[in-house]
């Protein structure tokens, strides 16, 4: 059993490898914040307890300079101290001890004036304050201290020599103690907040993780409606095409039956056949070709020519339905450049907008008008009489499946495809589709092709 499920969660993180890489984040971004953290916090420590030593010298070693100018000024001495001490509130004792003739140390000048005269205890710390006595008595110009511990509180204890007039044997010893639980307090609770943050942000990152791996779910969701949208399109695709067989033998047998005597109405009958039949056949195509522009499958092949013949061709293939409509189409063809197109492309472009110019103007003319514009590229322009599109709509037009809704064009029969198609197949061939509309005036759709 614990194989099996072994087995299925080595398949499932093979399946999908985001989840190991979310796992991965898991462990090392809060790993990498705990050290990154204690890297800083340790430096901190260090920086702080760096700039306390150096203050604690400093002090030591100024008041070192009044004790040599007027070591013998106890007074003086002692007045000194309790400035200094009203100043840092971190100073706890502050002695000037001198050698007695019993070869102990008596307190010559101290922050308490009832020490005076008394022996110098070396304690706490006797054998540390002893070495530093050592030191300080070795070397007059430098301060030397050391660290201990009364009653769960750190203390620093620093022990200079007295020898005025740059003398080499000591007068004297200053021996001054500084309590390190204020500063040891404000490092506690910046390592608090510093965890405390530390802690926040790791929630944050786990749960932002933890939404990170919802997205797994999603991309399996994802990866099995990719698989869906595949199947359709592919059904889609395969029904296209299987449909136009039937299309082409409805058609095959209406162009037989036309050939026959029959009457009027059986002929009209035909036609309504055959042009059902083509409307069908258009949707195919327009299905057919949505599918292999998503899929990138559309094939260009793109030849330097005139654009005129085909504009020719397109505008002659409508002229009996414009004239079944009491249009008039036309054509005026002006000198241009070359321009690099697929031609069949082009002429489909070119169906889909003179046959949409005819099928929604209900009178009036239809005109195709070429162009050579100032940037050398070249213009084919559309115009039309017909219902006009307003601004709302000019701004949709192109978008797949959106088709002008109102009343001129409810009993007008369309897809939504049509400019979508041509705005997709333009572009891939570097050019440029736009339109120009008035409501209720007509509308020029213009297309605009740089030169070959």
């Amino acid at each position: 059993m614990l194989a099996e499920l072994f087995t299925r969660g080595l398949r499932f993180a093979r399946e999908n490898p985001q989840i190991l890489y979310t796992l991965l984040l898991a462990i090392a971004i809060p790993a990498a914040f705990f050290w990154t953290s204690e890297q800083f916090l340790r430096v901190a420590r260090e920086n702080q307890e760096r700039m306390e030593v150096s203050r604690v010298v400093l002090l030591t070693d100024v008041f070192a300079i009044f004790t040599e100018e007027r070591f013998e000024d106890v007074p003086y001495l002692e007045e000194r101290i309790r400035s200094i001490v009203s100043q840092n509130s971190t100073m706890v004792g502050f002695r000037f001890i001198v050698a007695s003739s019993s070869g102990t140390y008596d307190v010559h000048a101290s922050l308490s004036s009832g020490e005076d005269g008394q022996p110098f205890l070396f304690t706490p710390g006797t054998a540390r304050t002893a070495f530093l006595f050592d030191l300080a008595g070795s070397n007059p110009s430098s301060s030397y201290f050391s660290v201990y511990y009364e009653d769960g509180t750190r203390y620093m204890r620093t022990i200079r020599a007295i020898a005025p007039g740059g003398s080499r044997i000591p007068l004297g010893y200053l021996v001054i103690d500084f309590s390190m639980a204020q500063v040891d307090a404000v490092a506690a609770k910046n390592i608090q907040n510093a965890y405390a943050v530390l802690v926040l942000i790791v929630v944050l990152i786990v749960a932002m993780l933890a939404r990170q791996a919802k997205i797994i779910d999603y991309a399996t969701l994802y990866k099995r409606l990719e698989e869906v949208d595949k199947m359709k399109d592919d059904f889609v695709s395969m029904a296209a095409h299987e449909l136009r067989s039937p299309l082409t033998v409805i058609r095959g047998y209406v162009d037989l039956l036309g050939d026959l005597s029959i009457d009027e109405s059986g002929k009209q009958l035909l036609k309504n056949i055959d042009m059902s039949a083509q409307q069908l056949n258009a949707l195919v195509g327009d299905i057919l070709d949505v599918s292999k522009l998503q899929e990138g499958r559309m094939s260009f092949k793109s030849e330097s020519l005139d654009p005129a013949e085909h504009i020719a061709m397109v505008v002659d293939s409508f002229k009996k339905p414009a004239a079944d409509k009491g249009l008039t189409l036309s054509y005026e063809p002006t000198a241009l450049p070359k321009i690099s197109v697929d031609p069949d492309r082009l002429r489909q472009v070119l169906i889909n907008l003179v046959g949409n110019a005819v099928k929604y103007t209900p009178s009036g003319s239809v005109t195709v008008k070429t162009a050579l514009l100032k940037d050398g590229r070249v213009e084919i322009r559309v115009s039309d009489t017909g219902m006009g599109i307003t601004a709302e709509d000019q701004k949709k037009l192109f978008q797949k499946f959106y088709r002008v809704k109102n009343a001129d064009t409810e009993k007008i029969t369309g897809t939504g495809l049509g400019l979508w198609i041509t705005a997709q197949i333009v572009a891939s061939m570097k050019g440029v589709i736009s339109v120009e509309s008035i409501r209720g005036k007509g509308s020029d759709f213009i297309l605009t092709f740089p030169s070959a």
